[in-house]
């Protein structure tokens, strides 16, 4: 199949065009569909945290500290900033006895305008606490302060953490992933490059794992979609729509993961997928993705009817008019 097209429309004119690459994978099979090229090489972004922290699930260190499952999808999360995303990650920090001022990543306004709007009327300017992976350097953070490794520099490759991650993601991946090409993630965490169709590969593993630990990660994120992300966001919408059957996940600069959870796909049944917009927008995801799925009738008629304004989002100018409709223009098998 041909790469997903996604035009924003504007008085019945197409104005722009964006590129989606995809590919969906069925665990322990061969089975996949593609959408563009599935070798495209991408960084995994954040998508890739319910990976990164299976280490602190194995370990466990947050049953320890007495905190449980929103303490964990918060760890996956790439969060909106509400005072629920910012009372969880408190929790952590203040069972381990952490500070934000720890943590690598620096401070951006919350994703959610309300919490943005609340704080601009205060005159309070954001914190590290109030970035997007806050929730993921405080678990982080928890396992270092638990193995008695240091706290600072924990972001760093050759960091004891870091050589934790890699090993536990070398095991999904089959191979050394040192040997990837490594970046640096928006966060300050390092992020590896790969292909699609790893990535989709391994997030149909992870759905269809039988391991307590993946299984929690899965419960906790399905179980409390909009500490992910956010009330808005697409990631918390499929796995609300699906009711806990889609684990999704969201990276920036376009790429977006998913993985089925409950077997209902072909002969060996779970499933996983992963997206990348070729110019880096987020804006084209929801189309594309919600198109995608249900070409493969992953999506049930009901999820498709509760994402449709996902699928044609509406795009408003700054007087809240709607000027322009986002949806599929065009994809050729």
């Amino acid at each position: 199949m041909n790469a997903i097209q996604v035009t924003l429309e504007r008085a019945g004119q197409r104005e722009s065009t964006h590129l989606v690459y995809g590919i969906v994978h069925e665990a322990g099979s061969s089975r996949r569909h593609a959408f563009g090229d599935p070798e495209l090489t991408a960084f995994w972004r954040s998508s890739m945290k319910p990976l990164q922290v299976l280490p602190v699930v194995r370990d466990g260190v947050l049953g320890r500290l007495g905190l449980g499952a929103e303490a964990l999808a918060l760890a996956c999360a790439s969060h909106h900033g509400t005072p629920r995303h910012l009372d969880v990650v408190r929790s952590v920090i203040d069972a381990a006895a952490l500070t934000p001022e720890m943590f690598a990543c620096g401070p951006h306004r919350p994703f959610d305008e309300g919490a943005a709007r609340r704080m601009d009327r205060a005159g309070r300017l954001p914190g590290r606490i109030h970035n997007n992976c806050s929730g993921q350097h405080a678990a982080l953070l928890a396992l270092c302060v638990a193995r008695g490794w240091s706290v600072t520099g924990y972001q760093e490759p050759e960091h004891p953490l870091q050589r934790t991650i890699r090993r536990e993601l070398s095991t999904w991946l089959r191979a050394d992933c040192g040997r990837l090409p490594w970046g640096t993630d928006g966060c300050g965490l390092p992020t590896p490059a790969l292909p699609l169709r790893d990535m989709a590969r391994v997030f149909a593993e992870f759905g269809a794992s039988t391991e307590a630990a993946v299984r929690s990660v899965v419960t906790a994120m399905t179980t409390r979609p909009t500490l992910v992300s956010g009330p808005t966001a697409l990631s918390a919408n499929l796995m609300r729509a699906s009711e806990g059957r889609i684990l999704a996940k969201e990276g920036a600069e376009g790429v977006f993961c998913l993985a089925g959870t409950d077997g209902t796909w072909g002969t060996n049944g779970t499933w996983g997928a992963a997206f990348k917009v070729l110019d880096g927008a987020t804006r084209p995801l929801g189309p594309a993705v919600v198109h995608a799925l249900a070409t493969l009738s992953l999506l049930e008629p009901e999820e498709i009817g509760r994402l449709t304004s996902l699928a044609r989002p509406v795009v408003r100018n700054t007087r809240g008019d709607d000027v322009g409709v986002l949806s599929v223009a065009a994809h050729e098998n």
